[in-house]
């Protein structure tokens, strides 16, 4: 095998790798984002036994939208991109008796509807 030989194969090698690479990181973020719902979801469910139970009044809760609102102005606020865990907590610097378990499939909605995106680092950007 020649040299030119060699590094082609190293070269293409380099290249699947690089591919599968993107692969399983998109893989990675896609099963994120599937993970921060299903949390969303199960914190829903237990705020709604709570409230049928009586253990929580629900003066709490956000509004309809407001969740939105607050990751919306939060990004807006920060052009470098945040994280989801950074977007809650900006939110909750100012709201600091709002439930905020909704933040993830907030800002998984907000992608989906092309509002914002999210880069591979998983930091979040008004589109």
């Amino acid at each position: 095998m020649t040299l030119e030989e060699k590094l082609k194969r190293i070269l293409d090698e380099k290249e699947r790798l690089a591919s599968e690479e993107a692969q399983a990181r998109g893989e990675a973020l896609a099963e994120i984002d599937r993970i921060d719902a299903e949390i969303a979801a199960l914190e829903e469910r237990k705020s709604l036994l709570e409230a049928c139970l009586g253990l929580d009044d629900g003066s709490n809760r956000a509004g309809h939208g407001q969740i939105m609102q607050l990751c919306l102005k939060a990004l807006s606020e920060n052009g470098s991109g945040l994280s989801s865990g950074q977007i809650r907590e900006a939110i909750a610097l100012e709201n600091t008796n709002l439930r905020l378990s909704s933040v993830p499939s907030t800002l998984s909605r907000l992608t989906s509807q092309g509002k914002i995106r999210r880069d591979q680092q998983g930091r979040y950007f008004l589109a």
